[in-house]
């Protein structure tokens, strides 16, 4: 019909409402960007979504779970020395 409006998909909005109370519920209002973009993915959300409610930018995300991913290796590429 030519009159209706197109509606937004409401089940979408109360996903991410929850997903947010979930967030700051869980105590990780005040972590780092990784640590909240990280436990948003793993609630179902995208990353351009979790990077929304973060403030933050998909491709900003990706690059911070880089860096910490290459944090964690230590000293990678590096020789031994010999004692």
């Amino acid at each position: 019909m030519p009159d209706e409006k197109p509606t937004e998909d409401w089940t979408a909005v109360i996903g991410r409402s929850l997903a947010y109370i979930a967030l700051h519920t869980a105590g990780l209002g005040e972590k780092d960007l990784t640590t909240r973009g990280q436990f948003l993915e793993n609630l179902g959300l995208s990353r351009r979504e979790a990077a929304s409610l973060v403030d933050t930018t998909a491709a900003s995300l990706t690059e911070l779970y880089r860096r910490s991913r290459a944090r964690k290796g230590g000293k990678r590429g590096k020789k031994r020395t010999k004692k």
